[in-house]
């Protein structure tokens, strides 16, 4: 899969040449931080976004207790991944 980082970076020149506008993924991932999403990666298929890294390339994420099983696991994910959970 293609890192948000460079697909942002492609929109902005596709921004510039045409009227429609593509907004940042990177900033869309960071206005949801807090947001909980279903995640198919978590040991309890629910997560919480915590933070997005400076590059925007990786995600840290917090398991959120459900179906019976505790959370609060920790763990780090590319960005593309968290995106396409909240957003598509």
């Amino acid at each position: 899969m293609i890192q948000l980082s460079v697909l942002d970076r492609m929109n902005e020149q596709l921004n510039a040449i045409t009227t429609t506008q593509e907004p940042s993924k990177i900033d869309e991932l960071r206005g949801a931080i807090g947001t909980e999403f279903s995640d198919n990666r978590s040991p309890t298929y629910r997560s919480e976004l915590l933070s997005v890294s400076a590059c925007g390339n990786i995600c840290t994420v917090k398991s959120v207790a459900a179906y019976g099983k505790a959370g609060n696991v920790i763990s780090k994910q590319p960005s593309y991944l968290t995106w396409n959970a909240i957003f598509y």
